[in-house]
């Protein structure tokens, strides 16, 4: 069996759920991936062999900060990406059937479902969300992307399937589709390990800060000093180097394991975000995201879930935190979910592919 995997290039949460599935498939799975999502962040996240091929088929959200999306700018970008693919169909095809590919998977392009069909294989979806749940608010605004959009309805009825991760928005175009449990990572607790190779004082609360590839630096970092009972540690520098502030470096623990270790996340919130703070225990910290049809799921799903903490964006970027950061220190931490969605993804998709 040989799958191609096409993963959109918008963010890397797309890729971590993808390796993450990618590493359950069995030896019986020859995988191949296009995406521009970097190479190197596969062969450190995809434990198994691949082929990687530098490609692009969506823009996703073009994107002014981490929460703003430029509705004209990205309408735009996928207009013109739409026509690049539309003018390369036959060669994707040929792309296929040269290469024996038995299947196609997108997480969430439209285009590489119409390739499949095509080349006459089956394909399937893996997502919490479809470009046409995040883009048909825009239609309104820009009605110059209505013959687009279509189109991009039109490639996901071709899907022949959609493994629809919890909690799954509409995607109401899909004809056939299964509800998968939270996929992510799952970490272990290693709290005294990294409050000793980070110098972080005995009795300290950890609150992990994620600001994405955009950055927040209109936030008052400055004043994260305010709060004297925590510290905080994060993948990016912050603008004006708080003292209560420490630079994670991914050589000295898996990512996932600081997140089993913290106190709380402290972030924007999107699918990646969200599943492994479930399957961790971890308690989050986020603010809103306007113009972004997967907010609202995800916003229900966390309320439900009993640990979010939701902050308006003046107060989140002000700093005004410390009601929202004392209410997670004397609320108890939330049980984890069961990690078993990944696994349970690629089974699916290997017996559906194996059915065909």
């Amino acid at each position: 069996m040989h799958l191609a995997f096409y993963i959109s290039s918008h963010g890397y949460g797309h890729g971590m759920r993808a390796s993450v599935i990618g590493t359950c498939f069995s030896e019986k799975v020859t995988l191949s991936i296009k995406t521009l999502l970097p190479e190197l962040f596969f062969k450190k996240e995809l434990s198994r062999q691949f082929s990687y091929y530098p490609a692009r088929f969506d823009c996703g959200c073009i994107q002014t900060d981490s929460v703003t999306v430029d509705i004209e700018k990205t309408v735009q970008t996928y207009m013109l990406i739409a026509e690049r693919n539309e003018a390369m169909l036959g060669q994707e095809v040929a792309w296929c059937k040269k290469n024996g590919v038995t299947g196609i998977l997108s997480d969430i392009a439209p285009f590489p479902f119409e390739v499949a069909h095509n080349a006459g294989i089956p394909s399937a979806g893996i997502s919490n969300f479809s470009w046409e749940d995040i883009y048909e608010p825009y239609v309104q605004a820009a009605p110059e992307f209505s013959p687009c959009f279509k189109k991009i309805q039109e490639q996901y009825r071709m899907a022949d399937l959609v493994c629809a991760l919890t909690p799954p928005n509409p995607m109401k175009s899909f004809r056939r589709r299964i509800t998968i449990p939270v996929v992510g990572r799952k970490g272990v607790d290693r709290r005294d390990e990294i409050f000793a190779c980070y110098n972080i004082g005995a009795g300290k609360k950890l609150g992990l800060i994620y600001t994405g590839d955009f950055g927040m630096n209109t936030v008052q970092w400055n004043n994260l000093g305010n709060f004297g009972d925590w510290e905080f540690i994060g993948l990016y520098p912050l603008p004006g180097n708080p003292s209560n502030f420490r630079l994670f470096d991914k050589r000295d623990f898996p990512y996932q394991d600081l997140l089993a270790s913290a106190d709380c996340m402290i972030t924007k919130i999107g699918y990646g975000v969200y599943a492994e703070c479930l399957i961790n225990g971890l308690p989050l910290v986020y603010l809103p995201r306007e113009n972004f049809a997967e907010y609202p799921f995800l916003h229900r799903s966390v309320v439900a879930w009993g640990a979010g903490y939701c902050i308006p964006q003046k107060e989140f970027y002000n700093l005004q935190w410390g009601n929202v950061l004392e209410a997670v220190k004397t609320t108890p931490k939330p049980g984890k979910k069961d990690p078993s969605g990944a696994w349970i993804c690629a089974s699916e998709i290997e017996t559906f592919f194996n059915s065909r």
